[in-house]
């Protein structure tokens, strides 16, 4: 993607301007992001590139406005950078992506102001990444995807252990932000349940694992109708919105905002993400979540008796596995 060498490049000579001195940019560097001068070097010369976080701890240190480095001929092409990341036997690169991600989270914790706001058609990571049979079937069909009819049956799906820590982070920090709305199409379940019955029946996952993808999705459902009940995350206390789209939904969108951060989020392949820095491209994805939260009905803190004949509608069908 061209507009992503741009605005990479355009990084670099934002940075460069503010600080001209090739060495006292290095020591600057190497102070903010706690990295050798080495590695430093490398990113500046475009060997390895500097994550998001790391643009946005430079960004917000230097005074550098992520969204409007570049300037683009047509206004109607924004940059963007997707994150293809291997769920299955994932390298060190894929960890570094996915850390990336948790940093983000990490990066704005203490901050007043924060949101997340999504829309989608699949349940939120943010939520269901806490169980390991439910995040088995989102990597196992990644897999499948992928893999080109040489994925692996979902017995042989494994999350190693530091990919595990990882995803147990996104849940912990995301938390963390001050508030949070979820607009998910009303047919969520139905999709998933249908899912990992075509699967059963082509024999990649077998009637044990089933029973136990059941489980965890029982639990799942009892877990967001506990957090739609009181409107807050247990742990700490920070707002939570649900809402049930009257709407098909056929895209999945997230957004990240925070003082100094707005990143568009754009669900690719499952569990990737296209992503965006671009404050135009930020401000049409909200508008859009806001204008499907609309067309939606809020089934949090208020609308009880909304609430507990959805969730019971949701139970049977997951019943039915």
């Amino acid at each position: 993607m061209p507009e992503v060498h741009y605005f990479y490049q355009g990084f670099l000579t934002a940075i460069q301007s503010k600080i001209p001195q090739r060495a006292a940019l290095v020591n600057t560097i190497t102070d903010l992001l706690a990295i050798d001068k080495d590695a430093v070097y490398r990113r500046l010369r475009g060997d390895v590139n500097f994550s998001f976080i790391e643009m946005a701890t430079i960004a917000k240190k230097l005074g550098i406005s992520l969204d409007s480095i570049v300037e683009i001929e047509s206004l109607q092409s924004r940059p963007a950078q997707v994150l293809i990341t291997k769920h299955v036997k994932p390298s060190e690169l894929d960890y570094r992506m996915c850390n990336d991600y948790v940093n983000i989270f990490k990066f704005i914790k203490d901050e007043p102001n924060t949101k997340i706001i999504e829309s989608g058609n699949l349940p939120p990571h943010y939520l269901f990444y806490d169980y390991d049979y439910l995040t088995r079937f989102y990597m196992f069909c990644w897999d499948q995807a992928s893999s080109i009819g040489n994925g692996l049956p979902f017995h042989e799906i494994i999350i190693p252990e530091r990919f595990r820590i990882i995803q147990k982070e996104c849940c912990f920090f995301s938390r963390h932000v001050k508030s949070t709305l979820y607009v998910l199409d009303s047919m969520v379940f139905q999709y998933l349940v249908d899912n990992i019955k075509f699967f059963a029946r082509v024999g990649l996952i077998k009637e044990i694992d089933v029973r136990l993808i059941k489980y965890d999705l029982m639990e799942f459902l009892d877990a967001i109708e506990k957090l739609a009940t009181r409107g807050k995350h247990e742990e700490t206390e920070n707002e939570v919105s649900i809402y049930i789209s009257d709407i098909r939904i056929e895209t999945n969108y997230s957004c990240i905002e925070s003082k100094n951060l707005h990143i568009s989020l754009f669900k690719s392949f499952m569990l990737n993400t296209a992503t965006a820095l671009d404050s135009k491209v930020f401000d049409e994805v909200t508008s859009w979540i806001r204008f499907l939260q609309r067309m939606s009905t809020l089934i949090s803190v208020s609308s009880e008796k909304t609430r507990t004949a959805f969730f019971a509608a949701q139970r049977k069908i997951v019943d039915t596995l």
